[in-house]
């Protein structure tokens, strides 16, 4: 029973997170991440390929025409925001099932240190008057 009420929060946050992520990329500079990309230094072999291989896309980006750039972008955009929307809509994928519980006992957590405060507070207070 109680995962039954776990479970539709879970999709609806799942839901919440991947809306926000996709707002995200649809404001991001893509071009800009990726120049970031390639400025790192690689650690192994795969990143130095990875590496190498969005060398070729910055250089093949920037001999695009105007019109051309922002079809690029727009599209690598659409790309990122269905791809993570699909991976976060996937009950498989990310299991969020304890995120929920774990914030609710965080703001419980900082309630009653909050209360534990006013009531010292008060005691303190009481005693002067």
């Amino acid at each position: 029973m109680a995962d039954d009420a776990a479970g539709p929060s879970g999709m609806n946050l799942g839901g919440v997170i991947s809306e926000k992520l996709s707002d995200t990329i649809k404001n991001m500079d893509i071009m800009t991440v990726l120049q970031k990309m390639v400025a790192t230094t690689p650690e192994d072999e795969e990143s130095e390929e990875i590496r190498q291989k969005l060398q070729g896309v910055l250089a093949q980006f920037n001999s695009l025409s105007d019109d051309e750039k922002e079809t690029f972008t727009a599209k690598i955009k659409e790309g990122l925001a269905s791809k993570i929307s699909a991976r976060l809509q996937d009950p498989n994928s990310m299991d969020l099932s304890g995120l929920e519980e774990a914030i609710g006992t965080a703001i419980m957590n900082q309630i009653y240190m909050v209360a534990a405060a006013i009531l010292f507070f008060i005691i303190i207070i009481g005693m002067f008057f």
